[in-house]
């Protein structure tokens, strides 16, 4: 008996929710032959506004927590992904026409690398702070501190792997996130937003939004603190 394949309209992610764009619009995300897999929201400027008011609203919690507590959180998000592996495998292997052994190897370096990020929360401040020389009576220290929200266009060809380069190493430090995912890639970004919305990440550290980043992207760069673009 043959079966009907069941598509999927995947949601953004937004303050720990799942919502859909406030437009009603989705797209649809093909494979690297062109073929369906689902369609994806796509998100608009007010959508973008509201990750942003989410990312603000989480920035003073988590900024707020130890250095150490911020690295389990993060090292549960790996043990989630390396859960969920085989399906990223096949997310990865869809949208970047990469062979079995490729999306493999990209999803293991993507795992690795989170747990590599992880391991730095409670080392950021030895490796990068400083007893500065002074000629005086008294102490000069420096501490790197978090910035605020950091809006982040992913690498729109390395749909898992660029996404976690980008999106770790903003949040190991205190700061949150609001990343616009590879439009033609946007799968595992959406699974990394459901790993996130299941681990001990607090809603609103990191929004996922799917979409056009020439739309939102200008509107992003205006009204966060911080914008790193790759």
């Amino acid at each position: 008996m043959t079966r009907l394949e069941v598509r999927k309209t995947y949601k953004l992610y937004i303050g720990g929710a799942f919502p859909r764009s406030e437009s009603g619009r989705t797209y649809e995300a093909r494979d690297s032959r062109g073929r369906f897999l689902a369609n994806a929201s796509q998100a608009s400027r007010k959508d973008a506004r509201n990750a942003v008011v989410a990312a603000r609203k989480a920035f003073g919690g988590w900024s707020g927590r130890t250095p150490y507590n911020r690295g389990q959180v993060l090292y549960r998000v790996a043990e989630i992904l390396e859960g969920r592996r085989e399906q990223l495998v096949a997310e990865v292997r869809a949208g970047e026409g990469l062979t079995e052994k490729r999306a493999v190897t990209t999803v293991d370096a993507a795992i690795d690398a989170w747990v590599w990020y992880a391991g730095w929360a409670d080392k950021l401040a030895q490796v990068t702070g400083n007893a500065n020389q002074v000629t005086g009576p008294f102490f000069n220290l420096s501490a790197p501190e978090p910035t605020g929200v950091v809006a982040i266009s992913a690498p729109q060809d390395s749909s898992l792997l660029g996404l976690v380069g980008v999106v770790a190493p903003a949040i190991v430090s205190g700061n949150t996130v609001v990343v616009v995912t590879s439009h033609e890639r946007p799968l595992p970004a959406v699974t990394l937003s459901e790993i996130l919305a299941t681990s001990d990440v607090p809603g609103g550290v990191v929004n996922v939004l799917t979409g056009d980043v020439a739309e939102i992207g200008p509107w992003l760069a205006r009204t966060s603190t911080s914008t790193p673009w790759t």
